[in-house]
């Protein structure tokens, strides 16, 4: 049998269990993505005199795969979106203040913004939504060149 004349297998994504394993997927990414992002955002490596924003850094990455391995892995959008939108919902006991102060990521520790709470906010909640529209953008391009 050559290749040509084997089967395209497909992936059902549009099934209620497939739905369900989908979202499920992203909830445990998530928790990890926010567990991990708000541990190490304000991680820092000295090279040659500069302070790099090592955690940011690593946090944005980590997102970048989380949301291809979801891509990859399930065929849709919906993971995606889940991980998105669940990111903000989860870091929320962590923002703000506490009876002591700032808790994990203040927006100001006396006079000075920690802008670096921020960053690691803008990027759990913005790399998903990114990456869906970078996704949607290329399948329209694609069946626009059919």
């Amino acid at each position: 049998m050559t290749i040509e004349q084997q089967p395209v297998r497909r992936v059902d994504t549009t099934s209620l269990a497939a739905r369900l394993a989908q979202a499920a997927m992203a909830v445990v990414l998530t928790i990890v993505s926010v567990l991990l992002m708000i541990t190490t955002h304000r991680v820092e490596l000295s090279v040659l005199g500069l302070d790099l924003p090592a955690g940011l850094v690593f946090g944005a990455a980590f997102q970048v795969v989380a949301c291809v391995f979801l891509w990859a892995s399930t065929g849709s959008r919906l993971p995606l979106l889940v991980l998105g939108c669940l990111w903000g919902v989860l870091a929320m006991p962590f923002l703000g203040e506490g009876v002591g102060g700032g808790i994990l990521m203040p927006a100001m520790l006396g006079t000075e913004p920690q802008y670096s709470g921020w960053v690691v906010q803008g990027l759990g909640l913005l790399i998903p939504f990114l990456i869906a529209g970078l996704i949607t953008l290329v399948r329209r391009s694609r069946s626009r060149a059919r």
